[in-house]
């Protein structure tokens, strides 16, 4: 049972020619469907029925005023060539088959047997002069092949045209006896329709015989596969209509997802990137166009981040190189130096900078794991206000400085990641009270503007250097306050609150407070969040 759909699942279908099987599956099936279920068959078969029906009436209505003057159907005297001159008058020229039965069943006229007497002409039309005949000719016989093979069985009853007439062959002449017109559709021995109407011959009310008559449904057929040869010309000129659309539809979408799909190769080829020939995509106002766009945008976001990498590598690579510099220096001059205090400095120096390069390599370490944990951040409603006064209340005990919260609300919300959030401001209060002294008072000020949350964090230090509050944000960019040595911090602790801080939609910014005599009063950092 599963090896067909493993078969199937190695198939390759081009999504080209499943846009073509899809758009042209309706219109193929509409057709076959049209022939299967002979609605047009149908019809045509009604048709017929109602014009044997009105023939066969008013060939009874003559039939019972010659037996009202003569009594014929009583006396059996009712002669094939008689009957055979009615038929004509009812439609000139027909292929009906008449056959009278008295009240008893018996059979008194039938034109078949008495063909031979008729007075009349057959006449029957020469056929017309096609000079595509040729052609013609095997597309009608496709046309038939194909409806024969299509066609829903009818299951018909066989037709028995034996010489000895039984109501068990022919029930609808027994119940025309009983004065009900009764209609049966057969199918002789070549396949091919027998309609057959009887009808009550009636005279004041009674019952005075019946008359069966049949007919060939070759004419039906005929209409029938003229009918289709038509439906199947109109369905060729559809059919071509519609391969052309598929075509054109199916290139319109894969063309673009080809030449996608090229640039992509282009990209994982080529070290850097350089540019993208997509300008006809992203001009187009489509939903390709919205792909191109797409496209452009994560490949330019690529290429931020490999230069993101390239530099954060290089940062990487020159702030190791000093301490392992300095590490390996004073490991050369060690031995050389005969002083004891003069090897505990040095010593002391090493432990410094291994102390340093360790920092830097933890601190390295959680930078580089940031982009993929901000990736796969989930972003929930969060109590700004508790989450501050929670951190505050762990940092107080910590630090040597006063933490103070100044709010106009007990509650607002934001959309973020609590530990994160939690993040940036543990890094921007330890960043302030490096810069502050000993029971210095740090201050957080929560506010909002219309539909934005502002904190602040205000340390009263000596402030940001002026010539270089654009670069506070920069990865290992540090200002050393007087009382912190050399290699105390990584640089990273801004970096990373930034990045954090624009994966949750907000900004960041720094800045010094002065007085009016223009003197510094410290430091602040503004952080700006949308309300949730």
């Amino acid at each position: 049972m599963k090896i067909l759909p493993t078969f199937l699942n190695k198939l390759y279908f081009p999504l080209k020619l499943r846009i073509l099987f899809i758009i042209l599956l309706p219109v193929l099936l509409y057709p076959i469907i049209i022939i299967y279920f002979n609605k047009y068959q149908d019809i045509l078969i009604k048709s017929e029925f109602a014009a044997i029906e009105r023939q066969g009436i008013t060939l009874t209505k003559a039939l019972a005023l010659a037996e009202s003057q003569y009594g014929l159907i009583q006396n059996n005297e009712i002669s094939g060539p008689a009957l055979q001159s009615l038929i004509p008058k009812v439609e000139y020229g027909s292929n009906i088959r008449a056959r009278v039965f008295n009240v008893a069943g018996s059979l008194i006229a039938d034109t078949k047997a008495s063909m031979k007497y008729s007075p009349f002409v057959k006449v029957s039309p020469l056929p017309s002069v096609d000079n595509d005949y040729f052609f013609k000719k095997y597309f009608i016989n496709f046309v038939s092949l194909f409806s024969s093979l299509i066609s829903r069985p009818l299951n018909l009853p066989k037709y028995n045209d034996d010489s000895k007439f039984s109501f068990e062959n022919y029930p609808e002449v027994a119940i025309a006896l009983t004065g009900k017109n009764h209609k049966i559709l057969r199918q002789d021995e070549q396949g091919k329709l027998l309609l057959s109407v009887a009808i009550p011959i009636k005279n004041i009310r009674m019952v005075r015989g019946a008359v069966l008559l049949s007919v060939s449904g070759e004419k039906i057929e005929q209409e029938l596969i003229d009918l289709e040869t038509e439906l199947f010309k109109a369905f060729g000129v559809i059919l071509l209509a519609t391969i052309s659309l598929a075509f054109y539809f199916g290139r319109s979408i894969t063309y673009p997802i080809i030449k996608l799909a090229n640039e992509a190769d282009k990209i994982s080829e080529d070290e850097k990137i350089k540019s993208f020939n997509l300008d006809a995509f992203r001009t187009r106002r489509d939903e390709i166009g919205d792909l191109g766009r797409s496209f452009f945008k994560m490949t330019n976001k690529l290429q931020n981040r490999i230069d993101h990498i390239a530099d954060f590598a290089a940062d990487i690579a020159h702030e190791l190189k000093n301490p392992i510099t300095s590490i390996r220096s004073a490991s050369e001059t060690i031995s050389k130096v005969r002083n004891y205090k003069d090897q505990k400095k040095l010593i002391q120096l090493i432990q410094d900078d291994v102390e340093r390069v360790d920092r830097l390599i933890n601190d390295i370490s959680a930078a580089s794991r940031l982009d993929a944990e901000l990736s796969r951040i989930e972003m929930k409603k969060i109590n700004i206000l508790a989450l501050l006064e929670t951190l505050i209340d762990i940092r107080s005990s910590i630090i040597s400085c006063k933490l103070q919260i100044t709010k106009s609300e007990k509650s607002i919300y934001i959309m973020g990641d609590e530990n994160k959030i939690a993040q940036v401001f543990d890094n921007l209060i330890q960043n302030a009270a490096s810069f502050s002294n000993k029971n210095d008072t740090i201050n957080i000020i929560i506010e909002t503007q219309k539909e934005n949350l502002v904190i602040l964090v205000e340390d009263n230090g000596s402030g940001f250097n002026e010539g270089s509050l654009n670069k506070i944000f920069d990865r290992f960019y540090t200002e050393r306050s007087e009382n912190e040595g050399l290699g105390s911090h990584s640089g990273l602790g801004l970096s990373i609150s930034k990045e954090i801080i624009q994966a949750h939609n907000g900004k960041i910014e720094a800045y010094n407070r002065y007085n009016k005599n223009n003197r510094c009063l410290g430091a602040t950092v503004k952080v700006i969040f949308d309300c949730a």
